[in-house]
């Protein structure tokens, strides 16, 4: 309605206007009773009224589409009234709809061909470096074989991070949730990096119950773990250090925590080592971040309702906290 007033503001002022002026004539100069003239007045005023009132009610679609904002880009296409204008503004935002929706599905093919390009480049890439390893193992005594293993252990690790941020959009296409006994998990995963752990001299610790277990994708959780475990060790520094993984029931949750030794994360990169490419204070001095880890980490998390935290103290250590409700995972499971 405001807005209707505000677009018709200046005719309604003209017409009084002219109106008021026409009355002064007709009393002053024509000799008319100021009664009739005033009657007049009135009638055309009513006139007036009645016109705006019935161009409102055929043109309010148009005032409330301005006025008010979209919850759903489907609401651009809704008819606007059969009006002049009306009709000219639907048909003028169903072909902007039209065009949303050839671009949103142009832009999702080149995402699926971009998503095929990578999985595919990920898969014929671990050829290859499967075949490295066979020659490593065929000459393991040799000097140079040590410094080969290390970058094709890199090489791996880098390739499984493209492989998952590849995959993480079309998330929901790629879990099964199941009971994963968390213990065997851990132990997987730490075996998995043990190579690192003797590189580095950090000693794992689990204090995990062996009847621990939760509901979640044992493949994304891995990934994860084995993210969590691949940080504690990388930003651990000097020996002796020891690199903590525990499990513990606390009212409707199951906590995981990860817990090293290092030198800690700067107090003001704690709140954004869950962005992308955020490599931080850390990232710098070592040169070997991605930024990518503890962001892929934090997504996996979110897609499988889990809740992760993270707490640090500069030259103390961090810790990683991974929370698994109970009583979420069980309703995921019975339907």
């Amino acid at each position: 309605m405001i807005l209707f007033f505000k677009e018709h503001q200046t005719y309604i002022i003209f017409y009084y206007f002219s109106a008021i002026l026409t009355t002064i004539y007709c009393v002053l100069a024509a000799d008319i009773p100021l009664l009739d003239v005033l009657y007049v007045f009135v009638f055309n005023s009513f006139i007036l009224i009645v016109f705006l009132s019935c161009k409102y009610v055929k043109t309010k679609n148009i005032y409330e589409l301005l006025k008010n904002t979209f919850n759903f880009i489907e609401e651009s296409s809704l008819d606007q009234g059969d009006t002049f204008w009306g009709k000219h503004i639907t048909a003028l935002l169903r072909k902007q709809y039209q065009l949303y929706l050839r671009s949103i599905n142009q832009i999702n093919k080149s995402h699926q061909e971009h998503l095929i390009f990578i999985n595919q480049w990920v898969h014929q890439m671990k050829t290859p470096l499967s075949v490295i390893r066979l020659q490593l193992e065929a000459h393991a005594g040799e000097p140079y074989a040590h410094g080969i293993s290390e970058e094709t252990y890199k090489l791996e690790k880098g390739l499984n991070m493209a492989l998952y941020y590849a995959r993480i959009d079309s998330f929901e296409r790629d879990f099964v949730i199941e009971r994963i006994n968390l213990k065997a998990l851990i132990l997987d995963c730490i075996s998995k990096e043990k190579k690192l752990f003797i590189k580095n001299n950090i000693r794992p610790k689990t204090e995990i119950d062996d009847t621990i277990e939760v509901y979640t994708d044992m493949k994304w959780l891995k990934f994860v773990i084995e993210q969590l475990i691949t940080n504690g060790i990388k930003y651990s520094i000097g020996k002796g250090k020891n690199l903590t993984v525990s499990a513990y029931r606390k009212e409707n949750f199951t906590i995981l925590e990860v817990v090293d030794e290092g030198i800690g994360i700067h107090p003001k990169d704690i709140k954004r080592v869950f962005n992308p490419f955020f490599t931080g204070e850390n990232g710098r001095i070592l040169g070997e971040s991605t930024g990518m880890g503890l962001y892929l980490a934090k997504e996996i998390c979110e897609n499988l309702n889990h809740k992760i935290f993270i707490e640090s103290e500069v030259n103390r250590g961090t810790k990683v906290k991974i929370l698994f409700n109970k009583i979420q995972t069980k309703f995921i499971t019975n339907t």
